[in-house]
């Protein structure tokens, strides 16, 4: 997969949760962590171009493009995922533009560029 890639960096397990929730739902690729050992442990593993956290856990300043501080309550709104749909560049989907939702074409034709 390609694009960019969040980790979601939370001490509150629902903040975390809700977070995470979230940033899948904009199509963005994350992971998540609720600990420091869990931190440390995904940033030696990957590279993020995001983070989300909630100011308990260490988290250096050069460890992603772009931090996030996501306070106790915070509403994950519409404006909150356009904060970071533009942060990250992700591109919106219209819907008009996309095949027909309601009548969507057998499988085989969807695939039919793979020359089966």
């Amino acid at each position: 997969m390609t694009g960019p890639k969040a980790l979601v960096a939370c001490s509150n397990s629902e903040l975390r949760m809700n977070c995470f929730d979230r940033v899948t739902a904009l199509g963005i690729r994350a992971d998540a962590v609720g600990d420091q050992r869990g931190f440390d442990r995904r940033t030696e593993k990957d590279q993020y171009t995001m983070i989300l956290h909630d100011g308990v856990l260490d988290i250096p300043e050069d460890s992603a493009k772009h931090l996030l501080l996501l306070e106790a309550g915070t509403e994950l709104d519409d404006a909150w995922a356009e904060q970071v749909r533009k942060l990250l560049d992700v591109p919106v989907r219209d819907l008009e533009e996309e095949d027909d939702l309601e009548n969507p074409p057998p499988p085989w034709l969807k695939n039919s560029n793979r020359g089966w």
